[in-house]
């Protein structure tokens, strides 16, 4: 299956991912934090990236992250998807969102959903 680069900071969290992932035949990465999208991108071979939106030090986490992806030649067609448990403030970044091409999940989400939007993003 896929490579899935996995970008939360909670630990716990990467650990259930993690463990999803695998379940569901896929190889997870799973980092706290990057630097750098396309680099980490191309560091690990991702197929894929999930990514959180906020993280302690940075509200738009995920938004930075998935921006510097698609603006890199080599990784901008990764398929992502973002997760966030604030569904509020996904409202207001429709407009830098919706170019993106990158589908959000709500928290809590369903394994099924994860799975269903994984598919989705990997067959293109």
């Amino acid at each position: 299956m896929a490579v899935v680069l996995v970008v939360n900071d909670d630990r716990d969290t990467l650990a259930t991912y993690h463990d999803v992932l695998e379940s569901l035949g896929h190889v997870p990465v799973t980092k706290e934090t990057i630097d750098s999208g396309p680099q980490t991108v191309l560091e690990v071979g991702a197929d894929a990236l999930l990514v959180d939106l906020q993280a302690p030090d940075e509200d738009q986490f995920g938004l930075r992250i998935i921006e510097e992806v698609r603006s890199h030649p080599e990784v901008r067609n990764l398929p992502i998807i973002l997760a966030t448990g604030a569904a509020a403030g996904i409202r207001n970044l429709r407009e830098r969102l919706d170019p993106l091409d990158v589908p959000v999940l709500v928290k809590p989400f369903e394994i099924a959903t994860l799975e269903e939007s994984l598919r989705v993003v990997l067959e293109g």
